[in-house]
């Protein structure tokens, strides 16, 4: 299926939705939910049971190409307001956006709003056309986690190691480095923060290293971690290195559709409670044109894991001042099987 077909597809499923929750229209300016349903990640966009309009600067309409399904046009002060006006819209339905600029939303359009992640619920059950560049952004990332196999040793810097893993996973063909801003590597101590980056600290025999990376392939994110010894770890780190990748491992094996994402996040803890840790992250999260969305594997979440749904497990250990230890893979949910993507 071409680019376009596949938005035809998507907007035919939003108006669905818009009609099942009973608004009229929706607007929409958040840069991945435009680039799902018109392939660009800019301009302003407008969508109902009848129309589809997407306003632009003017020198975006002479370089992007759009769907049929839109009607394009220059972006003028009060254009949307003045269109919305005459439209006869009652019920606007936006994306859920910070308050001040809801006010902002209300002042300017003087009909009921209705926050709502209709289109992020959408984007929660990948197409095959999707899952083919979820694929190979995969694909990407396990070759970064190889380099950092090979590359990571005894004396090693923590930002040599990230630059000889990200030039790997850019030259293989990501589009940006891991996560737009980077990719998490740290050694001993470090590892116990979650989000720590790289510094100028020398990985040392003994140590245990958290590699956390991915790619971008046509915008769609993959997302992998490994804890790699250093030569042998003592006796705790080696034993929550068993423990951390076995659970993860209980934790797929536990899935299937329509079990709840709670239930799965609620194993996960229990069992990192009962050696006398706790769990201080989701233990996963769906992955798409966001590295982290729908679906949240988390506490009390009630989304339900579906067919079609690409989302990671990651349970993870922290000790700290001594080490961390996280093992994550992206997963692909089939209606008889779990395919591990970065496996």
């Amino acid at each position: 299926m071409d680019t376009m077909r596949e938005i035809g597809k998507r907007i035919g499923n939003l108006r669905g939705s818009l009609e099942r929750e009973g608004v009229d229209a929706i607007l929409l300016s958040n840069p991945s939910n435009l680039r799902y349903l018109t392939g660009n990640e800019t301009g302003r966009a407008l969508i109902s049971k009848d129309i589809a309009v997407l306003w632009l600067r003017e020198l975006y309409m002479d370089i992007y190409s759009f769907s049929r399904e839109f009607d394009v046009r220059a972006e003028e002060k009060d254009a949307i307001r003045h269109y919305i006006e005459k439209s006869g819209i009652k019920k606007l339905a936006i994306e859920n956006i910070p308050i001040n600029l809801y006010e902002r939303r209300k002042e300017e359009f003087h009909i009921e709003l209705i926050p709502t992640n209709i289109v992020e619920r959408l984007r929660a059950v990948k197409s095959g056309y999707e899952i083919e560049f979820l694929r190979n952004s995969a694909g990407i990332a396990k070759k970064g986690m190889n380099r950092a196999k090979e590359f990571i040793r005894d004396g090693t810097n923590e930002l040599d190691a990230v630059a000889e893993i990200e030039y790997t996973i850019r030259k293989s063909g990501s589009e940006s480095p891991p996560f737009g801003e980077g990719m998490l590597l740290a050694s001993g101590p470090g590892g116990a923060n979650i989000h720590a980056h790289a510094g100028m600290k020398k990985i040392r025999e003994g140590e245990i290293v958290v590699v956390d990376l991915g790619a971008r392939v046509k915008g769609y994110y993959s997302d992998m971690t490994r804890t790699i010894p250093v030569g042998k770890p003592d006796p705790l780190a080696e034993e929550i290195l068993q423990f951390t990748e076995n659970l993860e491992a209980e934790a797929i094996d536990r899935i299937h559709p329509g079990i709840t994402a709670g239930e799965i996040h609620d194993f996960v803890n229990r069992k990192i409670e009962d050696r006398g840790y706790k769990l201080y992250h989701s233990t996963g999260h769906g992955v798409g044109l966001d590295i982290h969305e729908l679906p949240n594997i988390g506490p009390k979440s009630e989304d339900v894991l579906q067919e079609g749904m690409v989302f990671t497990i990651e349970p993870g250990v922290y000790v700290p001042k001594k080490f961390g230890v996280r093992f994550e893979d992206m997963l692909l949910l089939g209606r008889n099987k779990v395919e591990i993507l970065t496996g």
